[in-house]
């Protein structure tokens, strides 16, 4: 409040802000402040409604993709289990055992690759020949997958016939007792892994990742720009890390990222109690602005009409305010012709409506006052000097917040009036005064009087004689009664 004060005290140094059309046009802003601040707060209330809505369609959308997803990985296990148990697999006739995995692999067009790998990590059989996928290229994978009871997914890698990048599932073949000696693998096109995102309708700017447990980008679509980018490690990556730290993905939906919204999922697969349900994840990002857009919109338009309302209502009280000129210049001079009619009643309560206390007299009497204690001492001399006098105004002139009067002091002068000897004559000095309003009162005036001059007041006009009235005849019923009261008298 007290800087609204001060700001308001500021203003009224300059000329401008007393102008009736200025005042009128700020009150039509100061009016729409209101509106302009409900309107801020409910576009921002309608982007964070956004952003809600926008961070429950990403958790909907990586749940959809990791269901889709857990179903390629599902039938990557099933396979991998089924084969596993076949007499092919555990016999020793590798070209029997190279045809059924073609005949499978053709089946199952999703994968690229199925074979049986030895204990000494030798390829046994395989439906592409001589191929074990992503296994030779890493030694440990196959190793772990030796050692593990169930379906291990891990390596990435090119695929044998082409450059399309794969992921690879083993699984051991179960011997009974003892070690198993033999291990299935089959190779999955990451393509497959891309139907979700390519039937899913994607809303526009939004990015669906695949990454093994290990951080390594195995899908994203659209798809980079940069084939590099598929099958390397993102595990620096502050969503990665995210994902990778937390089994259920909760905490992706926690980033505060300015530019866009993340939700993460796992794919599960395996028994809970082999430690690899989390074969690999998937995260969605939504950006913020395209999530925000609709709401963004929406407060364009609502700002853009409000503009214009508050365009037309400035344009009208800009235009309005000569209108309203006019109506306070009438009432500015009424307020002048009161303070005249001052001087001539000597009533000085009236001045205290009209004149500001600390009216500023720019041009005052000899010795007096200030203020409008001043003010009333002027008008009280006045009286005193000029018992029938008067101050007619011959002319008002009002403009923006000032009146100027030219004005025409009558009266017999009879005694002294700051400085001025009586003469005892009839006079008339011509002048011109001008007041400045604010707020509806005088807060400034300066006053500017030629010499006084005698002048002959016409001598009175005398009134021709009036004849005597008739004496009135008594009437009858007087003239009758008057003698009996007459009689009873004597």
């Amino acid at each position: 409040m007290r800087a609204l004060s001060g700001l308001i005290r500021w203003l009224s140094r300059f000329p401008f802000f007393h102008s009736l059309r200025f005042r009128l046009t700020l009150l039509v802003l100061l009016a729409s402040l209101p509106a302009i601040g409900l309107l801020l707060y409910t576009a921002n209330q309608q982007r964070d409604d956004a952003l809600a809505e926008g961070q429950l369609e990403a958790i909907r959308l990586v749940r959809l993709a990791a269901i889709d997803q857990r179903r390629i990985f599902d039938q990557a296990e099933q396979l991998l289990t089924t084969v596993a148990r076949l007499p092919e697999v555990r016999g020793n006739n590798a070209d029997q055992c190279s045809m059924l995995m073609a005949e499978l692999i053709e089946a199952n067009r999703e994968f690229n690759n199925l074979g049986v790998l030895n204990r000494d990590q030798s390829l046994f059989c395989s439906a592409v020949e001589g191929s074990a996928g992503g296994l030779l290229r890493n030694p440990q994978f196959a190793e772990d997958a030796f050692a593990a009871d169930d379906v291990v997914i891990g390596t990435y890698g090119l695929g044998p016939l082409s450059d399309e990048p794969t992921v690879t599932y083993a699984a051991p073949v179960p011997v009974g007792e003892g070690d198993p000696q033999r291990l299935v693998f089959v190779s999955l096109n990451l393509g497959a892994l891309n139907t979700f995102a390519n039937i899913a309708d994607l809303p526009d700017g939004a990015v669906l990742s695949v990454y093994d447990r290990t951080g390594v980008l195995l899908l994203r679509s659209p798809d980079v720009e940069e084939e590099s980018m598929i099958g390397a490690s993102f595990a620096d990556d502050p969503v990665v890390q995210r994902m990778i730290s937390d089994p259920s993905g909760a905490q992706l939906s926690q980033i505060n990222d300015p530019d866009a919204i993340f939700s993460g999922d796992w794919i599960q697969i395996g028994a809970g109690e082999s430690g690899l349900q989390n074969a690999a994840f998937i995260t969605v990002s939504l950006p913020k602005e395209a999530t925000v857009a609709r709401a963004d919109e929406s407060f364009q338009e609502n700002l853009s009409r409000l503009g214009l309302a508050a365009l037309i209502a400035v344009a009208a009280a800009w235009v309005g305010a000569d209108l309203f000129m006019t109506r306070d210049g009438e009432s500015r001079k009424a307020l002048v012709m009161s303070v005249y009619r001052v001087f001539e009643t000597g009533d000085l309560a009236q001045l205290d409506d009209i004149v500001a206390v600390d009216v500023e007299d720019r041009t005052p009497a000899p010795g007096q006052a200030a203020g409008l204690s001043g003010y009333k001492q002027v008008v009280a001399h006045f009286r005193a000097a000029f018992p029938n006098g008067t101050l007619e105004p011959d002319e008002l002139l009002a403009d923006n917040d000032k009146v100027v009067a030219r004005v025409t002091l009558r009266g017999r002068h009879i005694a002294e009036f700051f400085g001025s000897p009586p003469s005892g004559e009839n006079v008339v000095a011509n002048g011109i005064e001008t007041f400045r309003f604010a707020n509806g009162v005088i807060v400034e005036m300066w006053s500017m009087f030629g010499p006084m001059s005698i002048v002959e007041l016409p001598s009175k006009v005398d009134l021709p004689e009036q004849p005597e009235p008739r004496p009135r005849k008594a009437s009858l019923w007087r003239r009758a009664f008057g003698r009996v009261i007459g009689r009873s008298h004597a």
